[in-house]
């Protein structure tokens, strides 16, 4: 009967070494000299957890870089920056900004990629399923729509803690810089 074994932290450090070992090019004399250097043992099979880390250490010295073979998770913010036009790059600041106040359940790009296709929808049931596929055409609508609704919800937040507070007639730019200090007042006064 044959039984699996774990992948222990030091089988994985051995696989590694020879991945090094390959990525480095190093035919087998040489391999085993670095060994050698690193630990006076010859052969990986032979060595501790510590002394393999040694040895990787002395191959990452020479320029080896381990990847990981996992594909990369999505991230939980979205990432601003790299868009097609400047008007996505201020829709995932603004979703940035509303996750931060704690005005979404879900601040990641995922969820921002939903509230995107939900504001996109055309007539025969189809969105854009990415903000950053967002057209310059598109990108306005949707800008402005998460706009007003952070708008909304930063009014009504302020309303609770500033009863006599009138935000008749203010952009989203003025209530934005009230919230802003508001809540910046009120993190001083818990400090």
């Amino acid at each position: 009967m044959h039984t699996q074994k774990k992948n222990t932290p030091r089988k994985r450090l051995i696989t590694l070494l020879h991945v090094a070992k390959q990525s480095l090019a190093l035919d087998e004399d040489i391999y085993r000299a670095m060994l050698f250097d690193a630990t006076g043992k010859r052969s990986a099979g032979d060595m501790s957890v510590r002394e393999l880390e040694v040895v990787l250490e002395c191959f990452k010295n020479r320029g080896f870089k381990p990847v990981s073979k996992r594909p990369k998770k999505r991230r939980l913010s979205p990432k601003s920056g790299n868009a097609k036009n400047p008007v996505i790059d201020k829709i995932v600041a603004v979703w940035i900004t509303m996750a931060k106040h704690g005005f979404l359940r879900d601040g990641s790009e995922a969820a921002l990629d939903l509230y995107v296709r939900r504001m996109t929808l055309r007539s025969k049931g189809k969105g854009v399923d990415s903000a950053r596929w967002l057209d310059v055409d598109t990108a306005a609508p949707v800008l402005e729509s998460l706009k007003q609704w952070h708008r909304r919800v930063m009014i009504a937040k302020l309303e609770q803690q500033l009863p006599q507070w009138n935000s008749a007639g203010l952009s989203y730019r003025e209530v934005f810089d009230m919230f802003e200090r508001e809540h910046a007042r009120q993190g001083a006064q818990h400090d």
